[in-house]
């Protein structure tokens, strides 16, 4: 099954964790709320970020969803990454539990100016 939809970013917490160069990396959490569509629950995201003088140069995350999955109700683990010169942050889903549990399948986060999406392509025992 494959389906496209937005998401909310409800929380934006970042800290820097070495800027003793012109190489700065730092961490973020971030929550989402998936409303409306296939997805209905809320994820919490921990993100590794590196960024230059001249901007944002990559991220990886891992983030974990619970909630509802085609009506099914359960938690799953993504892990997902890009750099700045790419379009959209391709991943994977990793493990997941509950009515959940042997969900495998790829993920896209995109982010322009249709706003923020994702993109779950999966498969459920």
């Amino acid at each position: 099954m494959k389906f496209t939809q937005p998401f909310e970013i409800t929380k934006w917490d970042q800290s820097v964790a070495d800027d003793s160069d012109d190489l700065e990396l730092g961490r973020a959490t971030v929550a989402k709320t998936f409303a409306d569509g296939d997805l209905e629950g809320v994820s919490t995201a921990e993100l590794l970020m590196v960024g230059t003088e001249a901007g944002p140069a990559a991220y990886t995350a891992v983030e974990k969803f619970v909630g509802r999955l085609a009506g099914r109700e359960g938690a799953f683990v993504m892990v997902h990454g890009a750099s700045a010169d790419e379009s959209s942050s391709l991943g994977k889903v990793v493990a997941a539990t509950g009515d959940l549990t042997g969900l495998t399948g790829s993920v896209v986060y995109e982010h322009d100016e249709q706003g923020p999406r994702l993109t779950l392509d999966y498969n459920l025992p």
